[in-house]
């Protein structure tokens, strides 16, 4: 076979798998726009200790041993996760969906009942597009999980 026929094969054959690869990926992927029905917020708080450790230094008088023993840590310190769970609904079915984040002010702002919002679900989480602090905010995509599709009743 010539060279410029394989050259030629080679790139259909590069363009075949693209193509096929393209498709797995948006089989996966579905848009969608959603409408906020329901949130609610939890705050789970746990507690960390650090280890307790001690430090001993020696100095040796010809006659005599003097010891010095410093004891670290053992400190206890609360912590929070805090939980955003949120309802929406989409073409018949409600999805309640979950984000978590380590500090109150981390981004855990919900959407505002009864507005829509562009969407779309890839495998097990939903991403949302929406604005922050309101409509004339910054537009950003927040990534939720999704812990249950039911249909709307």
């Amino acid at each position: 076979m010539p060279t410029n026929l394989k050259a030629v094969f080679r790139m259909l054959s590069s363009a075949a798998l693209m193509v096929v690869f393209a498709f797995s990926v948006s089989a996966d992927t579905r848009k969608l726009t959603v409408v906020a029905v329901a949130h609610n917020t939890q705050e789970f708080d746990y507690q960390t200790t650090t280890p307790q450790s001690s430090q001993t230094n020696c100095t040796v008088n010809d006659p005599s041993v003097s010891c010095n023993t410093t004891t670290y840590g053992s400190q206890t310190q609360t912590n929070a996760v805090y939980r955003l769970n949120q309802e929406v609904t989409a073409n018949g079915f409600r999805y309640k969906l979950t984000r978590t984040a380590r500090w109150r002010w981390s981004s855990l702002d919900w959407l505002t009942e009864g507005e829509s919002f562009s969407a779309e679900i890839k495998g097990r989480h939903m991403y949302i597009t929406c604005h922050r602090g309101g409509n004339q905010g910054k537009k950003e995509t927040i990534k939720y999980e999704i812990l249950d599709i039911r249909p709307v009743q």
